[in-house]
């Protein structure tokens, strides 16, 4: 994760795993930041992007993506985990757009998951981007290079979504009914994330319920544009 966060800030030192530490005055865990500052939820810092692709990066992939269509990229599933019980769903849910005029499905899916794009029914058209995306030890450079090419990010709760807020890039994050803390509960936008639309589940279980809200949702924003 270094080579993403190490533009940060200018006056943050990123240190990896491996490197040795400067001298320092204070050890504080990540997340127990918000309650050495007091966060409160209105105090949220949430001025994004705070991290930004590689421009070199960015012109690549977007070339190779090419300027037509109304592009989306999408992911479905987390790290099979315990924490992942009920965020995922599966790939074939995004069928239900694939009638809306204009758009293009593109894959954001590594590790787990990506083989359901090997038996998709025929009208489930989704682009990969191929053996090269991603490659290597700098997991997420071209993730984040290509959601800068992107009109839009559909996820499920996974690190796509967090990446997504941290770009500033328009995301939608298709939610089961109880979620992890971070996304509370009942709003539609996310304290930390600006740019976040939630889709939540009514009902355990009701992935259709969520896809047809966001179905809706992306044809009237097709019809605005």
């Amino acid at each position: 994760m270094r080579a993403l966060i190490a533009n940060i800030g200018r006056t943050i030192c990123v240190v990896a795993e491996t490197d040795t530490a400067p001298a320092f005055n204070w050890h504080c865990s990540l997340l127990s930041l918000p309650l050495a500052f007091k966060t409160t939820l209105g105090a949220i810092p949430a001025g994004v992007p705070y991290l930004s692709a590689d421009r070199s990066r960015v012109a690549r992939w977007r070339e190779v993506l090419g300027p037509a269509g109304f592009k989306i990229g999408i992911s479905w599933q987390g790290s099979k985990l315990p924490i992942d019980v009920g965020r995922s769903f599966p790939v074939e849910l995004f069928r239900s757009l694939c009638g809306l005029p204009g758009i293009r499905l593109i894959s954001l899916q590594k590790n787990a998951g990506v083989e359901q794009l090997d038996s998709l029914p025929p009208d489930l058209l989704i682009e990969r981007l191929g053996a090269e995306f991603d490659t290597g030890s700098n997991a997420f450079l071209d993730t984040a290079a290509i959601m800068e090419s992107l009109d839009l990010v559909i996820t499920s709760d996974t690190s796509i979504a967090h990446l997504a807020g941290a770009l500033g890039r328009p995301t939608w994050v298709a939610l089961k009914h109880i979620p992890d803390w971070r996304w509370l509960l009942g709003r539609q936008d996310s304290p930390w994330y600006p740019s976040h639309t939630l889709f939540r589940q009514e009902r355990r279980g009701d992935w259709e319920g969520v896809f047809r809200q966001i179905r809706d949702a992306l044809a009237a924003r097709l019809a605005a544009v």
